[in-house]
């Protein structure tokens, strides 16, 4: 299934994912003393709950999904709100992205979107559009999440929307050319759509620094 496909999802509710950022991508960046400026790139940003925490951050944002609907959400808020955020509908697995222009490039259960040789050029392409010193958040679903295997009702309503699910260890090694700061595999519930499920999942936070 392609990114498209989740029109009819955002079409249906406008906030499927809640407004609220993700804590973990929130908890990196106070950690690290980040401060907001430069160029941000969100990759599969859905209807912009992290584009938009990020641009009132102070990240000039580009935010990109193949969803014609959340982008057209997510561009309604933040005239609302007034950031400084620049939507793009575009395919994940087709999208070239600018060498050494963001600061910083999130892409948060995106990767597992594609297929596994679709995610490895992107993650490729998204390592060579850091700046030197620009910083990565990458949260992916794994092979232990109930939607790996179809547990019933245990699964994400979304599960089947995810084309590759992580390895143990595959996202960290995927990243390796980066300066890691922060790596987690965890198994947990996820409480912020649909009815309660379990998600395993990693997450990779990390610096260019050649």
């Amino acid at each position: 299934m392609a990114f498209r496909d989740f029109d009819g999802v955002y079409r249906s509710n406008t906030s499927f994912y809640g407004e609220r950022p993700s804590p973990f991508l929130v908890h990196y960046l106070d950690k690290f003393a980040v401060d907001g400026h430069g160029a941000g790139l969100d990759l599969g940003c859905g209807q912009g709950r992290n584009a938009l925490y990020l641009a009132g951050r102070g990240f000039d944002m580009q935010a990109v999904d193949g969803s014609a609907e959340a982008i057209a959400v997510l561009e309604s808020r933040a005239r609302e709100q007034r950031l400084n955020i620049s939507g793009q509908v575009a395919d994940l697995a087709a999208l070239d992205i600018a060498e050494d222009r963001y600061r910083l490039i999130i892409a948060n259960t995106s990767l597992d979107h594609l297929d596994e040789a679709g995610g490895a050029r992107l993650a490729a392409g998204m390592q060579r559009g850091l700046l030197r010193g620009g910083l990565l958040f990458v949260s992916v679903f794994m092979q232990d999440d109930p939607g790996y295997a179809a547990q019933g009702r245990q699964a994400s309503e979304t599960a089947a929307y995810v084309m590759h699910y992580y390895r143990p260890g595959e996202l960290r090694a995927q990243f390796a050319g980066l300066t890691l700061l922060a790596y987690q595999e965890e198994y947990a519930l996820d409480t912020g759509h649909g009815v309660p499920h379990y998600h395993a999942i990693a997450r990779l936070f990390a610096r260019r620094d050649d």
